[in-house]
């Protein structure tokens, strides 16, 4: 498993009954079993990446597409966490959640 997706695997745990939006460059990214939830509702294609041992579901949309997808699974009943990009003092970027948006159901 590489880096980006041991960075989402931390960051599901807190997040677990939300779908996670995990920037990477000028993309959000949607890993594993939150991907494979989500990519028919949301119109996205499901890929699969990583080593052949260890794959990972994955689908993804433009950060321009943030709130299209994200109203998208809102109205489907799911709520969704914003991950964004930051950079530490040393250089190194990680993620942190910017935005938690709830699903307020009825």
């Amino acid at each position: 498993m590489d880096k980006q997706a041991e960075e989402y695997k931390r960051l599901k745990e807190k997040h677990s009954e939300e779908i996670l939006f995990f920037q990477v460059g000028a993309f959000y990214k949607v890993m594993f079993e939150d991907a494979i939830k989500i990519a028919d509702i949301a119109g996205l294609k499901l890929m699969i990446s990583g080593e052949v041992h260890s794959p990972v579901e994955v689908c993804g949309f433009p950060k321009s597409g943030l709130d299209k997808y994200a109203g998208k699974l809102l109205r489907k009943g799911f709520s969704v966490v914003v991950c964004n990009q930051v950079q530490n003092e040393s250089g190194l970027i990680q993620r942190e959640v910017s935005e938690v948006i709830r699903c307020q159901k009825a």
